[in-house]
């Protein structure tokens, strides 16, 4: 056994010093002259990644054993354990580490660290029983170091190198691997017989959940797995949460210290203002956010964070236990063929709440959710809205996206989404598709529908109303569309312009940019639902606000949105391969996503989606994707529900005004909130749930 470890010791050894001497961050000049795509952050954190085949194979070996080894052993553990048991055995654990993370700390010249770490451990292993109670934290606010030899390794200049997994390993290069031998070695477990075996067992236990939340739903797991752990290990590298978490403790000491050892209070740096309704918009109705506490419309739009599903898991069983209920175990997700041999499109579907015994029967209602772009049917955004709706009495059925890659496989389409007309007719027909299949299982009968859509859904759901206005199908009784975009084209230009504005940014502004974003929303996310009403206390605001400034915010916002279009171009590409883009290959895919990244929003209108559609003009297919084309529809049908927000970065004031006077009263206008981020607000999803009943 001694032997075997002196040659891995070697092995590693060898391996951290070629892969030690390549620093990705010599790819770019410090001044770099165009706006930064997601494949350059990827390569700033990571380097290359010429093992990616290698790689891959790894890759799919992890995603098999957490899939169908780790995933029903979990349901197993947490079925029989409960929460509380897994949170403090893992504790026990974590207290065992203490070596390795003081040792590391003291190699890092962490001082502070060093010494947070032995308090911890002192009156945790003597207070907090062996470790079952984090004491410490939970006492005196001590936050754990989280440090580890790699981040040593790091500390002493040693780079990370190219990309190297391994199956089961969180560590994504030879530097951390050797790191992760060294942290073994300083585990108190590591001489406990069987102590590692359990700690494996309640390790991937927990780490299950999160993983599948990585992997679920996405076109490429491996690429959304490297780029998350990539920033994850950044955060590590700099003990981000550990520093910020010591720096707002120093910081509720000397306030309290300045107020007489009372609670120190936070002043938001933000005044709401009480303004009336603004001149520009004459006929809706206008509603004011009061605390809201606005920045900008970016900087709000990253809000739309905190709207998570209502019904909290149980604090006593885990997520995968058979015993554990929340609101989206409790939907059925279901295939429905819409082409022969095609994937079937995925749909969830949720049945209306239990009525009481000796209550009178009530109405069948379904109510359907279409997402922005890129939304699958089990998004947060999506599924909180859809849990909204199910609390007042609907069935609710929730789809994926015409941007997402999953409806794009099972729709069988060559055309490009993008072209509204074209669009709203696939939702419709995959709604159809849906609708047969819940009668055939016999879970509807004749249900009253309500069609409910936010951002790109929005738009959807509007040209549904035409349709079905000319051509009833569906017939549903309201349609209601959350901040939808009034032109396609100038909202996919705004988008552009967003991601623009990281142009020039050096590559150590970039670094700091993305980390101190990463961190500060990894910070102020909640897992549960925000409960916010104008009661809410003015210090609880300045929680909800993410420090970030303007001009990151704006870029942030439209990565974002360049996200969904990538993973959605690489499945299309895929299935039907662009001309002069690198061809699909399964262990080389970097050099395509560099290219698909080059894509702005205005080239995939004109050089993607134009040619989908002979004889017509790009102008031709933005005029029609255009809110103006259905401008009779908007004004005359009494279904018609619009919400949108006076400070949403995707309308322009003459679009807002536009919209105003044509809609009227149809149409609610909130304050403050950007694109979407005020739907955690509880008087924006009151207005939008009743809409539904007028």
């Amino acid at each position: 056994m001694r032997a075997f470890f002196i040659r891995s010791f070697l092995l590693l050894i060898t391996i951290l010093v070629v892969s030690g001497c390549h620093h990705p961050y010599d790819r770019y000049p410090e001044e770099h002259p165009e706006a930064w795509t997601l494949s350059d952050v990827e390569i700033m954190l990571g380097g290359e990644d010429p093992m990616e085949g290698f790689n891959r194979a790894m890759f799919g070996c992890t995603d098999f054993l957490m899939t169908y080894g780790a995933d029903p052993l979990a349901r197993v553990y947490t079925s029989i354990f409960p929460r509380p048991f897994i949170k403090h055995f893992h504790n026990v654990c974590v207290n065992l580490e203490y070596p390795g993370r003081a040792v590391s700390s003291l190699l890092q010249a962490q001082w502070q660290a060093a010494g947070t770490e032995t308090v911890r451990f002192l009156a945790n292993s003597t207070l907090g029983i062996a470790g079952i109670f984090d004491v410490a934290q939970a006492w005196w606010y001590i936050p754990p170091a989280e440090a580890d030899f790699g981040q040593a390794f790091n500390t002493w200049g040693i780079g990370p190198g190219h990309t190297f997994m391994l199956p089961l390993v969180p560590s994504l290069n030879g530097r951390d691997h050797i790191g992760l031998l060294f942290d073994t070695a300083f585990d108190i477990k590591t001489y406990i017989p069987y102590a590692g075996y359990a700690t494996f067992l309640n390790r991937m236990t927990i780490a299950q959940d999160g993983y599948a939340g990585i992997v679920d739903g996405a076109a490429d797991p491996y690429k959304n797995y490297r780029q998350l752990m990539l920033v994850r290990r950044e955060l590590q590298l700099r003990m981000w949460f550990y520093k910020e978490a010591m720096r707002q403790l120093d910081e509720y000491k000397k306030q309290a210290e300045a107020e007489g050892n009372k609670k120190g209070t936070v002043e938001s740096p933000v005044k709401w203002s009480a303004a009336g309704k603004p001149e520009f918009l004459r006929f809706g109705n206008y509603v004011p956010l009061d605390n809201f506490f606005a920045r900008s419309g970016e900087t709000d739009s990253l809000r739309v964070m905190f709207f998570n599903v209502q019904k909290d898991r149980d604090w006593w069983y885990m997520p995968l236990s058979i015993f554990n209920s929340d609101f989206l175990r409790e939907g059925y997700r279901r295939k429905v063929e819409l082409v022969p041999e095609r994937p079937g499109l995925r749909y969830c579907f949720w049945k209306a709440p239990e009525v009481p015994e000796n209550s009178p029967p009530h109405p069948e209602k379904l109510a359907i959710m279409l997402s922005g772009i890129g939304g699958t049917l089990n998004n947060t955004t999506l599924v909180a809205l859809a849990e909204q709706f199910n609390n007042a009495g609907y069935m609710v059925l929730t789809l994926d996206s015409t941007f997402n890659w999953n409806f794009i496989v099972a729709d069988g389409n060559c055309r490009l989404p993008g072209y509204l007309p074209d669009d709203a007719k696939r939702v419709r027909e995959a709604i159809v598709a849906v609708l047969a299949d819940l009668k055939k299982r016999e879970w509807i009968n004749a249900p009253e529908i309500v069609i409910c859509g936010y951002s790109m859904g929005g738009i959807q759901t509007l040209k549904l109303a035409e349709m079905e206005e000319k051509d009833p199908v569906l017939n549903p009784s309201c349609f209601i569309a959350v901040n939808p975009p009034v032109s396609l084209g100038s909202a996919l230009r705004k988008i552009d312009s967003l991601v623009a504005g990281s142009a020039g940014w050096s590559k150590s502004e970039m670094r700091e940019k993305l980390i101190s974003v990463a961190g500060n929303m990894l910070l102020k996310l909640m897992p549960h639902y925000l409960h916010v009403d104008e009661n809410t206390p003015v210090e609880k605001f300045r929680e909800f606000i993410p420090p970030v400034d303007e001009e990151t915010a704006k870029v942030v916002a439209g990565m974002f949105l360049k996200l969904s279009m990538r993973e959605m171009l690489f499945t299309a590409h895929r299935e039907n391969p662009f001309e002069g883009f690198p061809a699909y290959e399964w262990g080389s895919r970097m050099e395509l996503y560099k290219e698909l990244d080059k894509v702005s929003f205005e080239d995939y209108a004109y050089k993607l989606l134009t040619p989908c559609y002979p004889g017509e003009s790009t102008e031709k297919l933005l005029a029609d994707s255009h809110l103006r084309s259905i401008e009779d529809t908007l004004r005359n049908s009494p279904k018609i529900r619009v919400f949108h927000n006076v400070d949403d970065f995707l309308c322009s004031d003459e679009e807002r005004i536009w919209l105003d006077e044509v809609l009227k009263d149809k149409v609610t206008w909130f304050s403050n909130g950007g694109h979407l981020g005020n739907l955690y607000y509880k008087v924006v999803l009151q207005q939008i749930v009743n809409a539904a009943g007028k």
